[in-house]
């Protein structure tokens, strides 16, 4: 019916024995119709058509709400006009039901083969430096369209659902966590190259609680994280009607649907829709693109994703998947190596297959050898390196890449007041990668703890901390144990197994701006040698650091205005070394820090109350210097902008000089080796 014309389509209904009880509707419905656009009519003989009239009550309580919701269902019948509109939808939908209920015939499965980035090596150093270099190619995209139901994550104040791009995890929402990430990459760029990038995002928001908006809210607070307005790009993802396990669509009250984000995969189909790849590629000048999902905050650490991305630049690849290791019986999909027959030649493709269609597939989730934890094979975890043109093509072929329906329980005006399982058709991004050659994708294979703990549940009590807020906390505090002990050699208390953990809290704050590094090689450089004794609090919201024999014993808060450089005229961070700046060597920090007692969990997001600290306030260009020196007690400093503040041991304590700064020279120069190492001096 994509050919015909309206009044074609409206012929073809009517010979529809199901579309007979629209001639039976209220005489002020048909008065409706006869004064609006036949697109009305259409559209309810359409549901008709797919045997979906429980939808119209028996009495019309407004025809202005029959006009909305007819407009509703005409929005989704355009989005999805490319496989039919809403009967196309159904259709879909009712194939995917009667899968669901039996298996479809075996399909030939393999696990992926992986570049491995557990131990960093010549290669990967390259393929950082790669990743770093050609940062100027590549545009970012966020979809942060989910409805977040599973997080249960509420205004304090007025009670209403907000998505996870709001939670705050380390102080700090999920979504500035992810662009201080790529702020930190192209500040490396610039550290290394000399050059200044403005990085392109375009983020997928929905209309699911409000979501659009409170997506912008973020972004107007934090003032477009300093970067032009222009750099940034917004697409709307749909949401989908929802149905039972008999194919009945959901009302939410009469005359209003219930629906849901159909999926990330919508994002290919909008980016096609809303001119996006024109945008990104011909106006932006980008020719790749890294996907990844703001709920992971820890896929960014050390040197994982850039040598990720670096190695999809080498081999100029269409795409590829940052994975690891895939924890049995986890909500996780799995990466494999589908095989099909497409015109008598064998093609085969890296895909995803989501945990709800396992049965579907024939597949097991059992471990990959008796007493592993982890499944046979790798886990899909949501973060893509995507080359466009590519891309562009294969959505032309295959807009709504891996279509799927997951049931999850709800309430919906038909259900009596009980939960019932409910579907909507969904899509996943990653699944565009079927209709690429597997010669054409890669896969890297990091630690899990490197790669995936996303914040996708609220914790049940005693229940799996897997996709939790604290489960993604403690392994956040495994990847900081590491980084702290083997590469700044400080001496730490003992990180307990998590269950004490959850019962007792970390026994250390340490957090620090992603700008320190990100690689953790680097951030050693930064920072070397050190004590931090049980119940201490470091925070290092800093870049131009340099730390050598620290013991600490209470708080110290370090920040900088100014991290990664200066805000011009227009707003805009210029990438320099005007920053905050702080020296300390052979200094001891004594003060009763944090009130643990009164500091309320869960500590992941740093709403820290404090006794005592000693708190270091950067103002513009300025800088802090303390040497051989012990600082106790409670004390806040604040060094204004073009001054340097020198702390020296008194006779009752220390004093602190202020003069100004007498030279601009960058406070660390990075170099490349000759084995293409990045280093610092």
């Amino acid at each position: 019916m994509q050919t015909l014309d309206i009044q074609e389509k409206i012929a073809v209904l009517d010979s529809f024995p199901e579309v007979r009880p629209f001639f039976s509707l209220p005489p002020t419905v048909h008065s409706f119709f006869a004064t609006h656009p036949p697109k009305y009519v259409y559209i309810i003989k359409a549901i008709f058509a797919i045997k979906q009239g429980h939808l119209f009550p028996k009495e019309f309580p407004s025809l202005q709400l029959l006009q909305s919701f007819l407009e509703e269902l005409l929005m989704i019948d355009s989005f999805y006009a490319n496989i039919g509109g809403i009967i196309g939808y159904q259709h879909l939908a009712l194939t995917l039901l009667h899968e669901k209920k039996a298996s479809i015939r075996k399909v030939a499965l393999s696990p992926p083969q992986s570049i491995e980035l557990h131990e960093s090596t010549t290669d990967i150093d390259s393929a950082i430096l790669t990743a770093i270099r050609d940062q100027e190619t590549m545009a970012e995209c966020y979809p942060i369209g989910g409805s977040a139901d599973r997080l249960q994550f509420r205004d304090d104040k007025t009670g209403e659902n907000l998505p996870a791009a709001h939670f705050i995890f380390l102080g700090k929402p999920l979504l500035v966590r992810a662009i201080e990430d790529l702020q930190a990459r192209e500040y490396l760029h610039y550290k290394v190259f000399h050059k200044q990038i403005i990085t392109p995002i375009v983020m997928m928001t929905s209309n699911v609680y409000n979501n659009s908006a409170h997506i912008q809210e973020i972004c107007k607070k934090n003032h477009w994280f300093n970067r032009p307005r222009t750099r940034f790009c917004f697409v709307t993802q749909p949401s989908v009607p929802v149905f039972t396990r008999d194919g009945d669509w959901c009302l939410q009250i009469p005359l209003k649907l219930l629906l849901k984000p159909g999926g990330h995969g919508m994002l290919w189909t909008l980016f096609e829709k809303k001119g996006i790849f024109e945008w990104v590629t011909e106006e932006m000048g980008c020719k790749k693109m890294l996907i990844r999902q703001v709920n992971n905050p820890i896929a960014g650490t050390d040197y994982g994703l850039l040598a990720f991305l670096g190695i999809g630049h080498e081999k100029n690849s269409s795409f590829g998947v940052a994975s690891c290791p895939r924890l049995v019986q986890a909500q996780e999909g799995m990466l494999v190596i589908k095989e099909r027959c497409d015109k008598g030649k064998i093609f085969r493709a890296l895909t995803n297959i989501e945990y709800c269609d396992f049965f579907k597939y024939h597949i097991k989730d059992q471990p990959c050898k008796e007493g592993s934890p982890y499944s046979h094979f790798p886990s899909n975890t949501n973060i893509l390196f995507v080359d466009l043109k590519r891309a562009q093509e294969v959505v032309k072929k295959d807009p709504l890449p891996g279509l799927l329906i997951n049931f999850r329980k709800d309430l919906h005006h038909h259900s009596g007041g009980r939960h019932e399982e409910v579907a909507r058709l969904e899509s996943s991004m990653q699944n565009i990668a079927e209709k690429i050659d597997v010669e054409e994708s890669y896969l890297t294979c990091n630690k899990r703890c490197k790669t995936i703990s996303t914040i996708k549940h609220k914790r049940k009590t005693n229940g799996t901390t897997l996709e939790t807020p604290e489960g993604c906390y403690y392994e956040y505090m495994l990847n900081i144990r590491e980084l702290l002990e083997n590469h700044c050699h400080f001496s730490l208390p003992t990180l307990p197994e998590v269950t004490t953990f959850l019962k007792k809290g970390p026994p250390f704050l340490f957090s620090f701006h992603p700008a320190l590094g990100p690689l953790y090689s680097i951030i050693g450089r930064k920072v070397q040698r050190g004590v931090l004794h049980e119940g201490s609090e470091l925070q290092l919201e800093i870049a131009n650091l340099f730390i050598d024999h620290l013991e600490l014993d209470g708080s110290l808060l370090i920040y900088a205005q100014r991290v990664m450089g200066h805000i011009d005229k227009q707003g805009v961070l210029q990438y320099s070394d005007y920053t905050g700046q702080c020296f300390l060597k052979n200094v001891y920090v004594k003060n009763r820090g944090v009130n643990w007692k009164e500091t309320p969990p869960p500590f992941l997001q740093h709403n820290t109350k404090r006794f005592a600290s000693f708190k270091i306030i950067l103002h513009g260009h300025s800088q802090f210097v303390a040497q051989d020196i012990s600082l106790r007690g409670n004390f806040t400093v604040e060094v204004p902008h073009g001054m340097c503040m020198t702390a020296q041991q008194g006779e009752e304590g220390p004093l602190f000089i202020t003069e100004p700064i007498n030279c601009a020279k960058p406070f660390w120069n990075y170099k490349i080796t000759e084995h293409k190492k990045i280093t610092i001096l």
